[in-house]
């Protein structure tokens, strides 16, 4: 009899905990809407017990739990910064605790947890729903990584800087002459290209794609033999020959400096005394070409007349 009567009271017990067992339902796990649009964030609770002014909701957005807005039954909100001005509730029921953010963009995207607490109805209870804001792809931007030359490997990379979700990427390729041609590797932000040669040469295009929209970029690639690099070769050797051209002049300057500086210099002789400076006089030929010289000018000049002045004359006798 006790048996049954504990019984009895204990599930007593259970119906009424779980009569008053706050619960919170988002309806709807994901919201999706476009940038710059509004979203709605559904956010319901249940509850039997009676809710006071002291009660609240919260929002926070997952995974740091930042706070994104404070709401008590009463009317106050206490909202954060990077949401102040664009977040509003519904004016009723109660029990509808969603909220609309105006103007979403890419910084919204995430995990947001809606939390009630009655103090009537303990402990708080939650519910988590997911924003995505879809944008389309920006234009991406493709490159060509590694040497464009016969034999070589090179990668075409393409990436977009915006998209929500996150683009998908396909390529297609196109020879010189505009004529379609498949790709070992289709997909994906990036393709490798292995011993690359003159057909590897022409028109590649990537698309960047998702449920919003899709956007392009092509490319050139031109493959060139090694022998394309004669140019530089050529340049760097010029550049060498060029040095040594300067310091062959620079040297021979200094060995003729140095040959003249010999004509005045004074050399020791085997005693120790120094000899005196020699002195380069003129050449051969030089002292010749002045004699010749002077003979010319004194056959050319007419003879001076004696002059009248007295001699004296000692003779021997008088010496």
């Amino acid at each position: 009899m006790r048996a049954t009567k504990g019984s009895q009271l204990f599930m007593l017990s259970v119906v009424l905990v779980t009569a008053q067992a706050l619960t919170v339902n988002t309806r709807v796990k994901e919201v999706k809407v476009a940038q710059g649009t509004n979203a709605t964030l559904p956010c319901e609770f249940q509850t039997s017990a009676t809710t006071s002014n002291a009660d609240f909701v919260t929002w926070s957005k997952m995974p740091q739990e930042e706070d994104v807005v404070t709401r008590y039954f009463d009317g106050l909100e206490r909202c954060s910064q990077s949401y102040e001005g664009r977040l509003q509730f519904p004016s009723s029921p109660v029990t509808d605790v969603s909220i609309t953010l105006r103007g979403v963009t890419m910084a919204d995207n995430g995990t947001y947890r809606c939390t009630v607490q009655v103090r009537e109805d303990l402990p708080s209870a939650s519910a988590k729903i997911d924003l995505l804001v879809l944008v389309a792809p920006s234009k991406p931007e493709c490159k060509v990584i590694g040497t464009p030359e016969y034999g070589q490997t090179i990668n075409l990379t393409c990436n977009s800087q915006l998209g929500s979700p996150k683009p998908e990427y396909t390529w297609q390729s196109f020879s010189v002459l505009n004529q379609p041609r498949p790709l070992v590797s289709a997909s994906g932000q990036q393709i490798t290209l292995k011993n690359v040669s003159a057909d590897t040469s022409g028109f590649y295009i990537c698309t960047a794609t998702n449920s919003v929209g899709q956007e392009f970029c092509n490319m050139t690639v031109s493959i060139l033999p090694p022998s394309m690099n004669i140019a530089l070769y050529a340049g760097v050797i010029g550049g060498v020959v060029a040095a040594i051209i300067v310091i062959g002049i620079l040297a021979y300057c200094c060995c003729c400096r140095g040959s003249k500086d010999n004509d005045y210099e004074m050399t020791e002789t085997g005693d120790g005394g120094k000899e005196p400076v020699r002195i380069r006089g003129p050449a051969e030929e030089e002292i010749e070409d002045e004699e010749e010289e002077e003979e010319y000018r004194t056959r050319g000049r007419p003879q001076m007349p004696p002059t009248n002045k007295p001699r004296l004359e000692i003779s021997n006798a008088e010496a």
